[in-house]
């Protein structure tokens, strides 16, 4: 139990996806590689979409101006705050189940379907409710209405669309997310165009909404089954009791995202909001990244957990150093370029966004590796203990941001987020070491290579500062992989063998 073994032959990524497979037959390699398509598939989605979104962020900051942007990504997170009303994990449950019992689907999509109107309208109604007890000014309530109605019309889509999930079908999903964030993308832009304003993109907003719900009904029709709405109350109660454990991590992920939002417009106003999330959206696009990885991971490292634990630490290891190895020139690069990259895509008058860009990209380094060690504790049963973390997380977050949101503005929300990360980040290395037996010098040679790599890549970037963004962006990005793999960096990560897996016949 002592992390990995001096004596056992070093293994890479894919070779911890092969070995508790390799005395198996084909119908596992092909379990596997559904798994690994349906990730990627999800994942290459999840960037498409977010990019297009991202880019609407882009239009309002530049078109409309901070002011707007903030009322805009206030009203979203106001809104998100109350969206585990409508959502309670049922969507989790439900494929949980369904997966198991193909003949459920048709009882749970038609409770659920209707349901989540149920939810979606008690959501909006204490959105407004709330918004109107807090006594925001009537633009601020009139874009949180607007919003929280096309949330309701998410939430009914939602209802249906974890149906692709259950029956591993993940490329209907892909393909309802991408048009959805292209349809909000397109909208909005027309919306700004013939001068609509943020209102304008808050009704496009609504009109994606009924087109996706009406979209996801004919597609389900059409490749899996008819959603027929039933209300069956002893089947709702039953449902909703066994959705609380789910609802509640949901619960702290939900006021974790948006409570600084919410908190930074209450007491520094719309402008604050918009410089501060005009440097945020930028780090949840980086945040992405591990969103495309960890579903590719997770599964293997759920198997790889009934294995001996050396085989396990071992994996662990190697996980948390290629997200190190993601992480750390993407934070270096960002800080360096902060300046140019806010001047680039929002404009002069953006320049407040400077700073919160290059404090938040460092509290994204932090969450890289802990995302890794917390699923880690989840794949070997230990839920309740990530759980815990991410409830202490919300708290010093909260704490913090009523500490130095008043004297700081959206500079101390930007320092409560990184160190509220950094304090995750110690709680699940802390947790680790006592659950695994987990040893850091084991990653510190492959560490010191990437910040060599990094370092390299650093010189080069303060080298072309005067060159246009995109091109410093891409001739650093080739230096620091070349400089990796110079080092031999990615020493035990065979992708040739990983991507024998994923094509396994």
């Amino acid at each position: 139990m002592n992390g990995c073994s001096s004596t056992k032959p070093k293994t890479g990524i894919a070779d911890g996806l092969r070995a508790p497979r390799e005395h198996r037959h084909g119908e596992k390699k092909s379990r596997a590689r559904v798994l690994l398509k349906n990730s990627g598939a999800l994942g290459l989605s999840t960037v498409v979409g977010k990019l297009f979104y991202f880019l609407l962020f882009i239009l309002i900051g530049r078109y409309l101006g901070p002011a707007d942007l903030g009322k805009f990504t206030f009203a979203l997170s106001f809104v998100a705050m109350f969206a585990v009303i409508n959502d309670l994990g049922l969507n989790i449950l439900a494929v949980r189940d369904v997966a198991g019992q193909k003949d459920l689907a048709g009882k749970y999509l038609g409770n659920i379907a209707a349901l989540k109107v149920v939810l979606g309208l008690l959501a909006l109604a204490f959105a407004m409710l709330v918004v109107n007890l807090m006594r925001y000014p009537p633009d601020s309530i009139r874009i949180v209405l607007l919003i929280g109605s096309a949330a309701l019309l998410t939430a009914v889509s939602n209802g249906m669309r974890w149906i692709f999930q259950a029956y591993q079908r993940l490329e209907y999903e892909s393909i309802v997310s991408v048009v959805q964030n292209l349809l909000y993308f397109a909208f909005g832009l027309l919306a700004i165009h013939l001068g609509f304003g943020v209102y304008g993109v808050g009704y496009s907003q609504i009109a994606v909404g009924i087109l996706v719900v009406l979209f996801t009904w004919i597609l389900l029709k059409k490749r899996f089954l008819k959603v027929k709405f039933e209300i069956d109350l002893d089947f709702w109660k039953k449902i909703l009791k066994k959705s609380v454990p789910f609802a509640l991590m949901l619960v702290f992920t939900g006021l974790y995202l948006n409570a600084d939002t919410v908190l930074l417009s209450k007491f520094k106003g719309d402008q604050a909001v918009g410089l501060y999330n005009a440097a945020n959206r930028l780090v949840l696009a980086g945040k992405m990244i591990p969103g495309v990885i960890i579903p590719a991971l997770f599964p293997v490292m759920a198997e790889i957990s009934r294995a001996s634990q050396s085989e396990f630490n071992n994996f662990l290891e190697k996980s948390s150093i290629l997200m190190f190895s993601l992480a750390l020139p993407v934070a270096v690069a960002i800080t360096i370029l902060a300046e140019k990259t806010i001047g680039l895509l929002y404009g002069a008058g953006f320049a407040g966004s400077v700073l919160c860009l290059q404090i938040l990209v460092w509290g994204m380094f932090f969450m890289y590796i802990s995302i890794v060690l917390g699923f880690g504790l989840i794949a070997k049963g230990k839920q309740k203990t990530n759980t815990v973390i991410t409830g202490i997380g919300l708290g010093i977050s909260l704490i913090l941001n009523l500490l130095l949101i008043p004297g700081f503005g959206n500079i101390g929300t930007s320092i409560a987020i990184l160190t509220t990360e950094l304090s995750v980040l110690m709680m699940v290395v802390l947790f680790a070491k006592r659950y695994f037996n987990l040893r850091l010098l084991n990653v510190a040679p492959h560490v010191l290579k990437v910040i060599l790599a990094t370092s390299v890549m650093t010189i080069g970037i303060f080298l072309m500062k005067d060159l246009h963004l995109f091109l410093i962006v891409g001739v650093g990005g080739l230096i620091y992989v070349g400089s990796l793999l110079s080092l031999r960096g990615l020493y035990g990560y065979d992708f040739y063998r990983l991507r024998e897996l994923i094509l396994a016949r």
